[in-house]
């Protein structure tokens, strides 16, 4: 049912991006406001953004915030539903891979934004054993905003969410 009414809220577009001789898409996708930071500078058009973010890294896309301002977004934890939320911009870095049991296209995207250094641990975490640790900056409630696939757990001083391939063998 959550997932219906994910959808139900959802507008998702395509813009696409060339950069280097390949194509990037960027998924415009309303209704949802992504737990990520702003970067500065603010960029006039969402292709300058687009450029850019595809230039970092840490980049998962970009955000509108004013009638002619672009701010790229980076270290992506999770989302929340908000209907008044619009032109949120997230990088497409599934490939067009997809897992039988995968919970939805939305929870899919975000999955490998979170995991877009392609590590087994999301940015700011390192393999702890069978779970991935959080660095020190990680927070009770940053670690919170993980999607509950990740199972975040928090014992008081660090944060711990399980392996990228783990929640990709629970998809197979």
């Amino acid at each position: 049912m959550r997932a219906f009414n994910i959808f139900a809220f959802l507008f998702l577009a395509v813009l696409i991006s060339n950069s280097h001789g390949g194509v990037n898409i960027f998924l415009n996708i309303s209704c949802v406001e992504f737990n990520a930071t702003l970067s500065t500078p603010i960029y006039e058009t969402p292709k300058a953004a687009m450029r850019e973010c595809v230039e970092q890294d840490s980049c998962i896309g970009f955000k509108k915030t004013s009638e002619y301002g672009y701010q790229t977004l980076r270290g992506l934890t999770g989302y929340v539903i908000n209907e008044a939320s619009e032109d949120n911009y997230l990088w497409d870095q599934t490939g067009g891979e997809i897992f039988p049991n995968q919970p939805n296209e939305l929870e899919y995207a975000i999955f490998f934004a979170i995991f877009k250094n392609g590590n087994e641990c999301p940015l700011r975490f390192a393999v702890d054993g069978t779970l991935c640790r959080g660095n020190t900056a990680i927070s009770k409630d940053i670690c919170d905003t993980f999607p509950s696939y990740m199972v975040p757990q928090w014992d008081g001083t660090t944060c711990f969410v399980v392996q990228k391939q783990t929640i990709l063998n629970q998809w197979a």
